[in-house]
């Protein structure tokens, strides 16, 4: 992982699924910041996805993401 990249509102990044809830799937970006995508609670940990950033992150919450892609699955369990 690349720790110098920092996204920006709207910048694409690829990121793995990494837990989920109700709400939806908890993210770890490929440059290792954390995120959260709505609507995504189906997706198993493990699952490869392509972003776009929608929120940055406060001291209190995570990087709010929307998922636009489905890339695949690790060998994961969910």
């Amino acid at each position: 992982m690349n720790m110098n990249v920092s996204y920006e509102l709207f910048d694409g990044c690829y990121g793995e699924v990494t837990g989920r809830c109700k709400a939806g799937a908890y993210l770890t970006l490929d440059n290792g910041q954390e995120a959260f995508a709505y609507k995504f609670a189906s997706l198993l940990r493990g699952t490869k996805v392509l972003c776009t950033v929608l929120k940055m992150s406060t001291d209190e919450k995570r990087m709010l993401v929307s998922i636009d892609s489905v890339g695949g699955y690790s060998s994961a369990v969910a």
